[in-house]
């Protein structure tokens, strides 16, 4: 399982829900099996490159039928006139041989240069950088299913902080209608309060929709099209990261890993084009046995035997073999440049996502002290409006100050929380 070879990162969370369906999807995301299935695929050709190393032994037979005249088959049949002279012959019937032939033949070529030896440390290199990239799409396939859990959960957050605030301007509507009925109050301030409900009830479908999203996103990581996320116990909260980003944390990430492997890989068949330019010697043998018969009647058989080295030396090939080598040559460059690219990349990707991450936290932060001092506001309000000294209005404003404080820090934590999922997949699963 590719899971096994992850570090088990989002059990910083504590929370067993993202844990169950990370685990999932590494069972039944269908990249991650795609991935497993090119993992396979390297590995019989690395199997393949690694028997062009030992003898080869085979069994081939064969079996033919002659037909033809005397000079090809055909039996001329002698006649004789009156008295007995000869009077010459008349052809008749064909003549018909038959040839049977079977034998055990083996063919072995001498790694001499060690060409054969390059083309299964090629085949090495290429099942490694599969691994890697199989890890790399885990890594990537975690870090999704984490996300989108997390913005699940702030969706869910933020329903809760709208349906709450619902219930809370309902009571005050009925409050205020109750005032206005008495004479304490006024219609605008009903209507007023009317309208706050109605924008306030007006966000939970857009909410609706953003967590169906999210479920079916992880449906489709997961594999399950009927899965299902049951309500959370608890709150999630960012972990701690580590500090700092260096040279030797990057070189853990499976793309960094699988682009060093396929400079291996390069460098390896442009060995191999090299040993075009030498001599190949091989050893060949052959050995059976073959039996003839002729119309009908069995001419013998005998065993044949053959055994003796081959040589094969390039003299002239109008530049394939040096065209070759070139070609080979120049994708190590390829290689080259494109491990020095995915290094690049990594210290984008990685520097960015703690960038965001960190900015985000003091963000949430300042917004969780906005919270308080919204819900301080509001009690203030509500004491002064009972006490006759403000309207109705300045209690509407102060409910509405605290739902856009709610939202934001809501907003913020979940923004802080995917970037601490993003640190995390930047670095390979942590420090």
């Amino acid at each position: 399982m590719l899971a096994l070879a992850l570090t088990a990162w989002w059990s910083v969370y504590g929370d067993p829900e993202m844990g169950r369906l990370i685990e999932k999807a590494l069972r039944g995301n269908l990249d991650v099996k795609k991935a497993q299935a090119r993992i396979a695929e390297a590995r019989a050709l690395s199997g393949d490159a690694k028997s062009r190393l030992q003898p080869s032994l085979g069994f081939q037979s064969s079996a033919q039928q002659l037909r033809g005249g005397f000079q090809q088959g055909v039996v001329r049949i002698p006649q004789t006139g009156s008295g007995g002279a000869p009077q010459g012959g008349s052809f008749v019937a064909p003549f018909e041989t038959g040839i049977l032939q079977g034998g055990l033949d083996t063919k072995w070529e001498i790694d001499l240069w060690g060409s054969n030896r390059a083309l299964l440390a090629a085949a090495k290199a290429d099942t490694g950088a599969e691994e890697e990239l199989a890890r790399d799409i885990a890594v990537t396939v975690a870090a999704e299913v984490a996300r989108a859990y997390v913005e699940l959960r702030g969706i869910e957050e933020r329903t809760a902080i709208v349906e709450r605030t619902r219930t809370a301007q309902r009571e005050l509507l009925e409050l205020i209608r109750a005032r206005a009925d008495a004479g304490l109050a006024s219609q605008l301030d009903v209507e007023r309060q009317g309208v706050l409900l109605a924008n306030t009830e007006a966000a939970l479908p857009p909410l609706e929709a953003e967590r169906t999203a999210r479920l079916n996103r992880l449906r489709v990581l997961t594999g399950d099209r009927a899965l299902e996320v049951p309500a959370a116990s608890r709150n999630l909260e960012a972990p701690d990261t580590g500090e700092g980003i260096d040279a030797e944390l990057l070189r853990r990430r499976p793309d960094v890993r699988a682009a060093e492997a396929r400079i291996a890989a390069a460098l390896a068949r442009t060995k191999q084009a090299r040993t075009d330019l030498y001599p190949k010697i091989s050893f060949a043998g052959l050995m059976g046995r073959q039996s003839t018969n002729a119309a009908g009647l069995s001419l013998g058989g005998g065993n044949f035997f053959s055994v003796g080295p081959q040589i094969q030396l390039p003299i002239f090939s109008g530049g394939r073999i040096r065209s070759n080598i070139a070609a080979n040559e120049a994708r190590v460059d390829q290689a080259r440049a494109d491990f020095e690219r995915e290094v690049l990349a990594a210290f984008e990707e990685a520097g960015n996502a703690v960038s965001q991450y960190r900015q985000q936290r003091l963000r949430a932060a300042k917004l969780e002290g906005a919270v308080e001092a919204a819900r301080r506001a509001l009690e203030l309000a509500k004491d002064v409006q009972q006490a006759g000294l403000e309207d109705f209005l300045t209690v509407l404003d102060a409910q509405r100050s605290l739902l856009d404080a709610e939202y934001q820090w809501s907003e913020a934590r979940t923004l802080t929380l995917a970037g601490s999922v993003m640190v995390y997949k930047a670095v390979a699963g942590g420090w």
